[in-house]
């Protein structure tokens, strides 16, 4: 029987937490792990490369820039992530096993769990890296089979989607318009709901639904290059 090849991507800006998992997945055969201090260095790596899974340190998450929270947030919808809560623990003076040896321990079943039970079952992906970038435009946004458009803003947006600001929440692949005032071309672009973030889901990042576009005019495609330069 093969077993095939499973690349995981493990961000962590901690020394021991990268060491403890590559001696972990070291033993096993046909699994890869990539260590990376921040989602920056992933997106310069990862060309070419299909993933199955990836572990985030959440310290790691937690110190980093809004723009790399979002990166990680839309990686949640499309890869199994397994996050982890260790801040480079090490062994006490006074208790070089004891609990920690246990935390160790619980983590490594958790590890053995998401590799078996959900990185067997994913079919290999690559990570896209496009050019994103933070921009507040100002958007009337139009669900599919409502009259009437509501008032919003986009956020992290590329030449080929972008999230949008909201508390309405809708199924994956709801049809969706999009008329934005900052761009000299305001004809409604026409859009489909790829995932969303519902409200109150947490207190690091807004509530919306992320994009992406199906038809908008060259007009529209050359404005948002200029503006992502």
């Amino acid at each position: 029987m093969i077993i095939p090849l499973l690349r995981i991507a493990l961000i962590s800006k901690h020394e021991n937490t990268c060491g403890f998992y590559k001696d972990m997945l070291s033993r096993r055969e046909n699994i890869i792990l990539e260590t990376y201090a921040g989602t920056d260095e992933l997106k310069r790596s990862c060309r070419e490369k299909l993933y199955t899974g990836l572990i985030v340190d959440m310290w790691t998450h937690i110190a980093s820039a809004n723009a790399d929270k979002e990166f990680v947030y839309t990686l949640d919808k499309v890869f199994p992530i397994l996050y982890i809560g260790d801040n480079d623990q090490k062994p006490s003076e006074l208790h070089p096993g004891g609990g920690w040896l246990m935390a160790r321990q619980h983590e490594i079943k958790i590890l053995e769990d998401f590799i078996q039970n959900q990185c067997r079952d994913m079919k290999p992906r690559g990570i896209r890296t496009g050019m994103r970038k933070d921009l507040f435009f100002n958007t009337h946004a139009q669900l599919g089979g409502q009259e009437k458009s509501f008032k919003t803003n986009t956020k992290n947006i590329s030449q080929n989607g972008c999230f949008v600001i909201s508390v309405h929440e809708q199924p994956c692949g709801t049809p969706i318009w999009l008329s934005i005032n900052d761009l000299h071309d305001k004809t409604p672009i026409a859009a489909e709901i790829r995932w969303s973030k519902p409200w109150g889901n947490d207190f690091l990042s807004l509530p919306g639904v992320g994009v992406v576009f199906r038809e908008i005019s060259l007009a529209q495609r050359q404005a948002l290059t200029e503006f992502l330069k």
